[in-house]
């Protein structure tokens, strides 16, 4: 059988590896792509990923589905006959007490949706452990639109406004709203009934005098998911679990559990190992794969015809590098996605959706009133660091922020920031089923049979 010369042999084989590396390219090319085609379909709603998609990740999906839900409730309420008692209200010893401030908004109003998806789907038993207290923080609560209506006082345990205040106080609140200082006005105004002070400390200070345990604090422009109190329930089951050993030894009680936040402060940062050593990551990845193919090529000879050194460097030096880069683009917050209760110290956010143990508002509510005038949430955080208090988050989010004009005059893109991203990829046919497991667990049905 004649046999090739050996310099056209040696042309074949250089040719072949140069096939070799070819295919080798174009193959990692092609489940590149597919891999980048597949994360831009799944992780375009991550703000920090390469894949974020800002033109549809504002749309409402399953808020649309709340919101619906919510209105239904409250037009049935709102022309329910005057002598029906058809809705369950708060027990005598609530074990939450809600507060909705509210304040007259130029575009829409955002209070039915946001009270009606709170209640919408609440079991008898649990709306009974529930107080809630709207708070209508405009000095002239006729001006808003919800006032006044049938629904207002049949759903909520109490309504509030600016009432039973000085008339110097009151005075100096008109004045605050005229030069649209919602600086000082908001710690005027957040979390209960209004009594003294802001809003806030009014809001607090209702709350406080229902002796309900824990005390919840919602904006009016807030949509709120089915489930939420079971799954806050077992949220401060958790932490009294965590708190246990951590109070006892390192005296650090906490200060609230945060039912909502968004993925914008859940960035790659410096802190974080493998954005820190990113560089080495790429280098020291490729290299391992680089002496693993070569230890491959040394134990298997046959190996060789395919697996020569263009293929091994095309592998090692283009391939893995290029999937490593792919990784970080889908962000991380897709890659490590919060669940549970977790640690929020270093970035919360925003004044919706925080819930408070009473043992700790009565200082706080000293704190607001000393500060007196400032962004309540910068406020709280700086307290609670200065206290080591810490602070809880709730994943996912149990509530989002639909109101994309501000009531402090913030700039949509500020608001818009302050979005729960994922939010919107909940399923109303899974959290249903989820409530409904939540309530045969031991913990959250110990607490409702103690709080009805």
């Amino acid at each position: 059988m004649p046999t090739l010369p050996p310099a056209l042999k040696s042309l074949s084989l250089r040719k072949l590896r140069r096939t070799n590396a070819i295919n080798v390219f174009l193959t990692s090319a092609l489940l590149w792509l597919i891999a980048y085609t597949f994360c831009r379909l799944r992780f375009w709603r991550d703000p920090h990923s390469a894949f974020f998609n800002d033109r549809y990740v504002y749309e409402w999906r399953y808020s649309l589905y709340r919101e619906r839900e919510g209105r239904r409730l409250i037009t049935n309420h709102n022309t329910l006959a005057e002598n029906s008692s058809s809705y369950t209200g708060a027990g005598s010893n609530p074990l939450i007490c809600a507060a909705f401030l509210t304040v007259r908004r130029e575009e829409e109003n955002y209070l039915e949706a946001s009270v009606g998806s709170l209640l919408e789907g609440l079991t008898p038993l649990e709306r009974r452990a529930l107080f809630l207290n709207v708070i209508f923080v405009d000095t002239d609560p006729s001006q808003h639109p919800s006032w006044g209506q049938n629904w207002v006082h049949r759903l909520a345990d109490h309504v509030g406004s600016y009432q039973n205040i000085s008339m110097d106080q009151f005075h100096h609140l008109q004045d605050l709203e005229k030069a649209r200082n919602f600086y000082e006005k908001g710690v005027f105004k957040p979390l209960t009934i209004c009594f003294h002070l802001n809003d806030y400390i009014h809001a607090l200070k209702a709350c406080m005098a229902t002796n309900a345990t824990y005390l919840a604090m919602f904006e009016d422009d807030s949509i709120v998911a089915d489930g939420w109190k079971a799954k806050t329930l077992k949220g401060v089951s958790d932490i009294a679990r965590i708190q246990t050993p951590k109070h006892v030894d390192n005296n650090h009680p906490w200060v609230y559990l945060r039912l909502f936040f968004t993925e914008t402060a859940l960035s790659w940062t410096s802190a974080d190992f493998a954005y820190r050593n990113m560089g080495w990551i790429f280098i020291g990845a490729s290299l391992s794969l680089l002496a693993a193919l070569m230890a491959v090529r040394r134990a298997y000879p046959s190996s060789h015809a395919y697996l020569d050194y263009p293929s091994v460097g095309v592998i090692s030096f283009v391939s893995l590098p290029a999937l490593i880069g792919l990784v970080f683009m889908v962000g991380k917050y897709s890659l490590m996605s919060l669940s549970g209760v977790v640690e929020t110290n270093a970035h919360g956010c925003c004044t919706q959706g925080l819930v408070f143990p009473r043992d700790q508002v009565d200082a706080l509510i000293a704190h607001l009133t000393e500060v007196k005038a400032g962004q309540t949430d910068s406020i709280i955080e700086e307290y609670a660091d200065a206290k080591g208090l810490t602070r809880y988050a709730l994943a996912p989010q149990q509530l989002q922020h639909v109101g994309l004009k501000s009531s402090r005059d913030n700039l949509e893109i500020n608001t818009r920031s302050t979005w729960a991203f994922r939010f919107e990829e909940n399923k109303p046919a899974d959290l249903r089923k989820e409530h409904e497991n939540l309530l045969r667990d031991v913990d959250i049905a110990r607490l409702l049979d103690g709080h009805s």
